[in-house]
């Protein structure tokens, strides 16, 4: 699943640059063919404006106009040989155009050339497309002549019809040129950015990959849970069935076993459940200002008989009337199962310290026990759901692997850390801090009253 997502992140990446890619190269050619349009525009407004001089400067009826005569290289100002370094320039201008005459009869007369370095060697050819374009009456358009590219205009000025032809052929190798380079530089763009999206949709599909792996673990292990429970419940009914002239009372230890795996159930249902509430963003937190001293002194007293049953001793440092903000049951829930945990997992006659203490602005609650060193693999996973250091999960230890993952969500409520430390002699510290700022409204009322 994953892999097909990270493809199909790839194949959009991918698709989305290409189209980004097309629309820069078509926007560009588009503004060049605009470019071009306007060029060929003026170039024709200079034509017509230089034909229409011509005519003013000849007589109509007996002068035949001729092309504008070749400079003399030898005249002053002439670029020609002048200039011993430089030879006249007889190569065909940028632009350059034709202008041929229809007469009354539709036949050509007159041609007049932009230069007469731009005379072609195919007029013959371009009067007869003039005469043709004039009787199709076709005002503008394209035409090709001899592999060159024309760009054709009527003009009617001075009661005389003109054909117009502007080469083209330079502008159309241009774009031609800037489009293949475009295209190249496109696909060569796309090659560059092909391996960089396929790292940008590994780095995307990351997070969700851990949240699949994450998920599946958390069903594996809950699944797993939840069977043992069941199988001892099954067993023990078939030890009861299988004795049905028994009484109750005879029977009494296995209905003591069902009931046993049935709270351990309904526990882990519970946890599970407030974990799914949380991570809908579900659960319901009763923030109050509450002594947190004496709720974490009655949490100790609560379990001081549990720590003396499993031969531990459980020593307190607690800061008296420290008044804070924040869900009185959830902050005792969290002090419990630290509290539990390092009791659990002591070594036989350790002791376990709770300190709670005000630094600044900030509460800590720190739990301490001694008992076997966890490198620093196991302490990044300690809070995830389900995780126990003991493997086979022989439940020696009690609990599911949820009560430090439910202590972590606890303290990231009340926009607090959670923090695990654990020394080479196997001491370990679990450490609870929240900001207190602006939650001692009753302390200064206190010290006011006073």
């Amino acid at each position: 699943m994953i892999k097909k997502l990270r493809i199909r992140i790839t194949a959009v990446i991918m698709i989305g640059l290409t189209i980004l890619i097309t629309g820069i190269i078509s926007g560009i050619y588009i503004f060049m063919q605009h470019s071009e349009t306007e060029e060929t525009e003026k170039v024709m407004n200079s034509a017509r404006d230089t034909i229409m001089r011509n005519d003013l400067s000849h007589d109509d009826k007996d002068t035949k106009p001729q092309p504008p005569t070749e400079p003399d290289p030898s005249s002053p100002g002439s670029p020609g040989l002048s200039d011993p370094r430089r030879e006249p320039d007889k190569s065909p201008t940028s632009r350059s155009w034709i202008s041929v005459l229809i007469k009354h009869d539709g036949t050509s007369g007159e041609v007049v050339y932009s230069s007469p370095f731009n005379k072609p060697g195919n007029e013959d050819e371009i009067c007869s497309s003039a005469e043709d374009i004039s009787a199709r009456n076709s005002e503008n358009g394209y035409i090709l002549l001899s592999g060159v590219s024309y760009i054709y205009q009527i003009s009617n000025s001075g009661g005389k019809t003109r054909v117009i032809f502007i080469d083209r052929t330079n502008q159309l190798a241009t774009m031609r040129r800037l489009l293949v380079i475009m295209i190249i530089v496109g696909v060569g763009t796309l090659a560059v950015l092909f391996p960089i999206s396929i790292i940008i949709s590994g780095w995307i599909v990351k997070p969700i990959s851990k949240a699949w792996n994450n998920q599946k673990e958390f069903f594996a292990n809950a699944s797993h849970e939840l069977k043992t429970p069941l199988t001892v419940i099954s067993a023990n009914i078939d030890v009861i069935m299988s004795e049905p002239e028994k009484t109750v009372s005879e029977q009494e230890k296995w209905f003591e076993y069902i009931k046993a795996e049935a709270v351990k159930m309904s526990k882990l249902i519970n946890q599970m459940l407030y974990l799914s509430k949380n991570d809908r963003a579900e659960a319901e937190m009763l923030m109050t200002e509450f002594n947190v001293s004496e709720a974490i002194e009655g949490v100790c007293l609560a379990v001081e008989a549990l720590a003396f049953e499993k031969g531990h001793t459980l020593l307190t440092d607690i800061e008296p009337d420290i008044i804070c903000k924040g869900d009185k049951e959830m902050i005792i829930r969290l002090a419990n199962i630290l509290i539990d945990n390092a009791i659990s997992h002591s070594v036989s006659g350790g002791d376990v310290s709770v300190k709670l203490f005000r630094k600044k602005n900030k509460d800590i609650l720190s739990v301490t026990n001694k008992g076997e060193y966890i490198p620093p693999e196991e302490l990044s996973r300690l809070f995830d759901r389900f995780y126990r250091i003991d493997k086979s999960r022989t439940g020696e230890t009690g609990g599911f692997g949820l009560g430090l993952s439910i202590a972590k969500t606890i303290a990231e409520n009340h926009k607090g850390t959670l923090t695990a430390s654990s020394s080479a002699d196997g001491t370990t510290t679990f450490t609870f801090t929240w900001h207190t700022a602006e939650i001692n409204k009753k302390e200064e009322r206190i010290k006011n009253n006073e």
